[in-house]
């Protein structure tokens, strides 16, 4: 036998040998996670939510009938929506970084019609080198921001203050130092899509852009800023045959936010403004031009500015029992140039200002959590009374208000796994 052959043999049953025992070392390995939740829910005011009044907005504006309001309707419901199983996969080397995925998913659905059916909370790749790593997937949004968000008993962490939002998307972080992360991501948002069509992102053709600034670590101390830019072309076609619609809503949103933990006590804070910011189940949207009132072709837009504000404390009486309270403040400041009031597409258009403040308590004992929270609920919404144009603006912003508020009490009880 020629020895070139033999040694090529020999070489090519020792690569397969070495080949098959590192493919055995990178055997992906999975772990699951996940909870059962079970929760009652009193409600003294009929209230804007989803999912059986799982996910709470805000209360109903005032019904009233010979001076009473027929909103102010006790309700109560036990539920266990929230329930979730999820899998992280440690997926060994690749690329000379770590590869991990994770998919998630509850019965909470992607909307009403849906509740109770299986949807994806996330589906994510991602590689970690030393000092940056690469995601792709359906992921948090920054906005949301999973290093600082509220300890509530209420699902949503905080929603309608606290932006919500997770879609597909790839994002890049890279850690300048150690205390120090850049973030850029490019989104394109799936169930949570902004109001109006579902598919005006998609027709406009560019990303959601987000850029994020993070110092410090969750630990002790952490604090960072978040910028972004959005498109959407609600129309795309104009009412002429053949013609396509030019108009878009350009939007961009701002966020503060920053953690601090002291011994046993915990504080949270985030800061959001931007225009049209329904996205993030917050409130805000868009309205047509004043100035093209009653043109069908070609009417531009105009977006809600929004500002909202939260803040969360923490306190670890001992190892089993934990106190905090959430305050959250929303404020309506209407639209950028001056809307047509009559054709708007928004949530919340005819409310000022939100608020909500929600004190509550916990106790641990192994995976068991028992949860009671408080929450005070108002909404101040705007009054239009034909009979005087001046009882709202240019802008959307009405002059005089009508308050409507919902006291909620959540009993929860939650097996971790």
């Amino acid at each position: 036998m020629n020895w070139k052959i033999l040694f090529l043999g020999i070489l090519i049953v020792s690569s397969i040998s070495l080949f098959a025992q590192e493919t055995k070392q990178e055997k992906p390995t999975a772990k699951f996670y996940g909870y059962i939740n079970w929760e009652t829910i009193f409600d003294s005011h009929e209230s804007i939510t989803t999912r059986d009044g799982e996910l709470y907005l805000y209360p109903s504006a005032p019904n009233e009938v010979n001076g009473e309001d027929l909103n102010k309707n006790a309700q109560l419901e036990m539920l266990s929506l929230q329930t979730r199983v999820g899998a992280k996969i440690n997926g060994g080397n690749v690329l000379g970084a770590k590869l991990s995925v994770v998919i998630e998913g509850d019965f909470f659905a992607t909307g009403e019609a849906y509740k109770r059916h299986i949807r994806m909370r996330h589906a994510f790749m991602k590689l970690k080198w030393e000092k940056s790593s690469l995601l792709m997937g359906q992921f948090w949004h920054p906005m949301f921001g999973p290093d600082v968000f509220p300890g509530i008993i209420q699902f949503g962490a905080g929603v309608i203050y606290n932006p919500l939002n997770r879609a597909p998307q790839v994002r890049f972080d890279y850690n300048v130092m150690e205390d120090l992360r850049l973030t850029f991501a490019a989104l394109e948002h799936g169930y949570h899509a902004s109001v109006g069509p579902e598919d005006a992102q998609r027709n406009a053709a560019i990303p959601d852009l987000q850029f994020q600034a993070t110092y410090g670590s969750k630990d002790n101390f952490l604090t960072g800023i978040t910028a972004g830019y959005l498109v959407l072309e609600p129309r795309e076609f104009l009412p002429s045959p053949g013609t396509y619609n030019e108009e878009t809503v350009n939007s961009y949103n701002l966020q503060w936010f920053g953690r601090v933990k002291l011994s046993d006590l915990t504080l949270m804070a985030k800061a959001s403004y931007g225009t049209n910011m329904s996205q993030y189940v917050m409130l805000g949207g868009y309205g047509v031009l004043l100035d093209d009132a009653g043109n069908a072709d070609g009417f531009g837009y105009t977006p809600y500015k929004i500002a909202s504000y939260w803040f969360d404390g923490n306190y670890k009486l001992n190892e089993n029992l934990n106190a905090g309270i959430f305050v959250g403040y929303t404020q309506n400041m209407g639209t950028v140039d001056e809307v047509d009031i009559n054709n708007v597409t928004a949530r919340g258009a005819n409310i000022m200002n939100i608020y909500r403040v929600a004190p509550r308590i916990s106790y641990s004992t192994g995976p068991l959590r028992f949860a009671l929270e408080y929450a005070y609920n108002s909404a101040a919404y705007g009054v239009n009374n034909p009979a005087d144009p001046d009882s709202i603006d240019e802008y959307g912003v009405y002059k005089k208000t009508e308050n409507s508020t919902n006291n909620r009490i959540i009993f929860a009880v939650k097996f971790t796994f």
